[in-house]
C-alpha cells in the first residue's frame, strides 16, 4: 500500500463501493436494516479512518466485501451468523470467554448470531451470512438425502476459526475467485441465476465447513442408471433454464459423489460437464437450422450466461468459431 491508498483493496465491486472517511457512518450503515448495533473507532484514539463496502445478494447468498484502516469495534445483537473471510489483514476476535487470531495466511473465522468485540489491523475481508436452512438443505443435498450425523465439527451456534487449507485445497483461494465469478456479471440477475455461480459458493462453503463429514460420504458404487437417466431428462427439459448440482442431487437422492460417479461411468463426464455439452448440442442444431437473418447471440444467449465461454467451449469441440458455423449453414441454405 502506498500513502495516497491508505487501506487494503476490496476482494469485489471495488468501482461501485461506498466509501466512509468516519467509523460512526459505517457503522450506521452496515447495521441498517437490521437489530445488530456495531460501533467501529480508530485504532488510535483521534486516529485515521478510512473504509470500503460493497454487497453482492443474491437469491441464495449475500456477501460483504469490507476494506478500512486500523480499528477497534464493538458489536451485538447480529440476527445472522457471518463466516468472515480474510484477503489481508489480521484481526483479534472476542466472544465472550474466548479470543480467536484470525486473517490472511491463518484462518477465516465464523461467528454465530450476538456479539463480539475485535481490533485489526488495516484489513480487507468478505462476510457470508450463514443461513442455517440454507446450508442445511445443501449438505442434505450433498450427502444423497442422508441426514448429516449429529455430533460434527462445526456446529451453528459456536464460534469456530475455520482453516482455510484442507488435503492442500485452499478453500480461500476457490472462494475468492468464485466471487470474483460472480462479481464479473456486475448485478445481473438473469446471469447470476444462469451460471450458476451463487450456488457453487454456497456448496464450497458448505463442503468448508464440513469438509470431514462431505468428503468422506460414501460413494454407491452401483449407481442405478435410472438414476442417471432421471437426471438426463430433467437436464433436457430444463436447458434454457438455471440447473444446478444441488437440484440434480435432490432430483435423484444421490450424493455429491454417487452422482459424479454415475455420470462418469456412464458418460465419462461430471454432471456439470453433461449439462454443457447438451446445451452446446442444441445450440449447434439450431444454428445449422438458423432461418437467414438470425442472431447468433439470441440462439446462445437462451442456453449460456457468458457468451465468450460458450464460443470457448464450442470451437473446442467443433473444431471452428459458432460464428462460421453459422456462416456455413446460411450459404448452403441459400445455394438450395
Amino acid at each position: 500500500m502506498s500513502a495516497s491508498d491508505p487501506i487494503p483493496a476490496l476482494a469485489f465491486s471495488q468501482r461501485r463501493a461506498i466509501q466512509f472517511r468516519d467509523a460512526d457512518s459505517m457503522s450506521e450503515a452496515l447495521a441498517r436494516g437490521s437489530s445488530l448495533v456495531m460501533n467501529h473507532r480508530p485504532l488510535e484514539p483521534d486516529g485515521f479512518f478510512c473504509a470500503h463496502s460493497a454487497v453482492i445478494k443474491t437469491r441464495n447468498i449475500r456477501l460483504v466485501a469490507l476494506a478500512s484502516s486500523a480499528f477497534v469495534l464493538e458489536a451485538k445483537d447480529a440476527p445472522k451468523g457471518i463466516l468472515m473471510l480474510p484477503v489481508c489483514g489480521f484481526t483479534v476476535t472476542r466472544r465472550e470467554s474466548r479470543t480467536f487470531e484470525w486473517g490472511a495466511g491463518k484462518s477465516a473465522l465464523y461467528l454465530p448470531p450476538g456479539g463480539c468485540s475485535a481490533q485489526s489491523t488495516a484489513r480487507s475481508v468478505v462476510g457470508l451470512d450463514v443461513d442455517p436452512t440454507a446450508f442445511d438443505r445443501v449438505m442434505l443435498a450433498m450427502l444423497g438425502g442422508q441426514s448429516p450425523p449429529r455430533t460434527t465439527a462445526f456446529s451453528f451456534a459456536r464460534p469456530l476459526p475455520v482453516e482455510l487449507m484442507r488435503n492442500r485445497i485452499d478453500f480461500g483461494k476457490a472462494i475468492l475467485s468464485l466471487i470474483a465469478t460472480l462479481d464479473s456479471f456486475e448485478g445481473d440477475e438473469t446471469l447470476i441465476e444462469r451460471s450458476g455461480i451463487d450456488d457453487a459458493i454456497l456448496r464450497t462453503v458448505a463442503l468448508l465447513l464440513n469438509f470431514e463429514q462431505l468428503s468422506d460420504a460414501a460413494v454407491d458404487a452401483k449407481v442405478p442408471r435410472a438414476m442417471v437417466q432421471l437426471a438426463c431428462e430433467y437436464i433436457d427439459a430444463n436447458l434454457t433454464n438455471p440447473i444446478s448440482l444441488t437440484d440434480l442431487e435432490f432430483l435423484t437422492g444421490l450424493s455429491r459423489r454417487s452422482l459424479q460417479y454415475g455420470f462418469r461411468a456412464a458418460f465419462d463426464r461430471t454432471p456439470m460437464q453433461w449439462v454443457a455439452q447438451r446445451r452446446l448440442e442444441a445450440v449447434r442444431r439450431q444454428i445449422l437450422e438458423a432461418p437467414p437473418g438470425a442472431n447468433l447471440t439470441m440462439i446462445a444467449g437462451e442456453y449460456f450466461a457468458n457468451l465468450g465461454e460458450f464460443a470457448r467451449m464450442y470451437r473446442r469441440r467443433y473444431g471452428e468459431l459458432p460464428s462460421a458455423t453459422l456462416k456455413q449453414a446460411l450459404a448452403k441454405r441459400l445455394r438450395s
